[in-house]
């Protein structure tokens, strides 16, 4: 299978770029760069060296009529403006869009959310939302995809089973904390280390884009969401911690593993889990911990793996008729 991918050195197109590298059964065919075309992609990621050398191209000379599948890992509120054309002139190319344009057919929440009127509201309903647990049959017979957001992916694999069980009421709370890398590889006042380095901040308290796609996803009445994302001074990874309705630990345990229990890239285990076993890889960990009344779900993700680049590898091998596991397979570091 060939795949392309639109808006290569960010990290979230790095990241595609180094997993599709050594994925069994894809082949790179095309990565873009307005910077860095004619570098080779060996220059700009060392770490591909050996494994992918050809050049950058630009924009407007991508193969697309040469691909099976494309990413677009270009920044909020830019895929909209590429993505139709692509529509128009290669309808046969499957696409898998990493940013927030496409997720929810909502165009008047979406300009809320994101601060932009919404160019193609047309095309909102043909995306399916490519949350692989709780969307997988929509998925495999889906030609384009919207890939969740990363504080999305952790609301969401607490969220979902939740929702699946029938117990999702009430005011729900959650807070995480990202690393650097989830904003962006443009230095700002958030990210440049000096600021960042033994560093703790909340932001967009009550009000981040994601909430937007997490609550059309989830849906229903009689519940709400509350969430407060933080800053972390680490460089990938998110830790979600969510208060569920008040339910005995047993009971949420048993929710949250017969939910995940068949999952291939998801545990569930007892206690806390720990951000440095999931970095750097396409894995999700949740913990289920507390009193034996009350019952607390954490979760842990690297927001350049599930929350992100692999759950994008994972909706190419479903989309493709691929095993979803595919070119996923690869633990982390233990230290």
């Amino acid at each position: 299978m060939r795949a392309g991918v639109f808006g290569a050195t960010g990290y979230i197109g790095g990241e595609l770029l180094r997993y599709l590298a050594v994925h069994p059964a894809a082949e790179v065919c095309f990565a873009t760069s307005r910077g860095d075309a004619g570098q080779a992609i060996s220059k700009v990621y060392p770490n591909l060296r050996g494994l992918l050398d050809a050049p950058f191209v630009p924009p407007d000379r991508a193969g697309l009529a040469s691909s099976d599948v494309v990413f677009c890992a270009l920044p909020h509120n830019i895929s909209q403006e590429w993505i139709p054309r692509w529509v128009r002139e290669h309808p046969d190319v499957r696409i898998i869009d990493m940013g927030g344009d496409f997720r929810t057919p909502d165009p008047a929440g979406y300009a809320e959310y994101y601060g932009h009127e919404h160019t193609a509201p047309d095309l909102l309903p043909s995306f399916v939302f490519g949350f692989v647990e709780g969307n997988r049959e929509r998925i495999r017979a889906a030609r384009y995809v919207a890939n969740p957001g990363c504080f999305a992916t952790s609301l969401l694999l607490a969220l979902w089973p939740l929702r699946r069980a029938g117990v999702l009421a009430g005011p729900v709370q959650a807070a995480a904390v990202t690393g650097s890398s989830g904003s962006g590889n443009k230095p700002s006042g958030t990210t440049h280390h000096p600021e960042r380095f033994m560093n703790y901040r909340a932001y967009k308290a009550l009000s981040h884009q994601h909430l937007l796609e997490v609550k059309h996803f989830i849906g229903g009445e009689g519940w709400d969401l509350e969430f407060v994302p933080h800053s972390g001074p680490f460089a990938r990874g998110i830790f979600l911690t969510l208060f569920p309705p008040r339910m005995a630990l047993a009971k949420l345990a048993r929710v949250f593993r017969e939910a995940y229990g068949g999952e291939p890239l998801v545990d569930v285990v007892d206690g806390t889990p720990e951000l440095r076993l999931v970095a750097g890889t396409p894995r999700a960990t949740i913990g289920i911990a507390g009193r034996a009344d009350r019952g607390i779900v954490f979760v842990a993700i690297d927001n350049l793996g599930k929350g992100g680049p692999t759950q994008g590898i994972q909706n190419m091998n479903l989309m493709l008729g691929l095993e979803e596991t595919c070119g996923l397979r690869i633990p982390g570091g233990f230290v």
